[in-house]
């Protein structure tokens, strides 16, 4: 898999959720409508039973059932869109899980393992999974790296990518397929923030 495929994946996976997104964002208007539509049935009954207490309490029952209905519609539009988030980065991680597979993918580990020693700029072991161990062996014996590349022997529990360690022990940087997906899942929650504040 080259680095053009990564990246393509990606960009599929982020306008995927953005649909998604946005597609739920809409049911969860919708669905606040309705709720704030009952809300206003609610009121007119209740102010049918208060109609003689004063004006005052009239309108603090009727912005106190406003206020309960926009906050329950806003959690179910957050809710349903953290759970597409959640469906879209799964389905992601599966396919990656079966690009990681491809003898293509070795350009990707090189490019993966150039930013982690650009990172951490001095001497790094390395670690992955066993097929991506076998890659970084076969990247690391070509050289071109200006730190001292040790590749371990013990595989990690990943799909693909890798995980740095300085050698010192004091710096890590985690550069696997996961986390590069969960980085782009906190931007993504970011935007779709934006995106609902904007609706308001």
């Amino acid at each position: 898999m080259s680095a053009a495929t990564l990246d393509r994946v990606i960009s599929e996976v982020i306008q995927e959720a953005f649909q998604t997104i946005t597609k739920s964002l809409d049911e969860a208007q919708a669905e606040a409508l309705r709720v704030v539509s009952t809300a206003l049935d609610e009121f007119v009954r209740e102010r049918a039973s208060i109609e003689e207490a004063g004006r005052a309490e009239r309108e603090a029952a009727r912005q106190r059932i406003l206020s309960t209905a926009e906050i329950q519609a806003k959690n179910m539009a957050i809710a349903a869109v953290e759970e597409e988030v959640g469906r879209v980065f799964e389905a992601a991680l599966s396919r990656l899980a079966k690009e990681a597979e491809g003898d293509g993918f070795k350009q990707v580990m090189d490019r993966l393992l150039d930013e982690a020693v650009r990172l951490i700029g001095k001497d790094i072991v390395v670690e992955s999974n066993e097929k991506g161990i076998e890659m970084l062996r076969e990247i690391v014996a070509k050289g071109g790296h200006k730190v001292k590349i040790t590749v371990s022997d013990k595989p990690i529990k990943t799909i693909g990518g890798l995980r740095a360690i300085s050698a010192d022990g004091l710096t890590r940087f985690d550069n696997t397929l996961e986390a590069r997906l969960e980085r782009l899942k906190q931007s993504l929650r970011s935007e779709i923030a934006k995106m609902f504040l904007r609706k308001e």
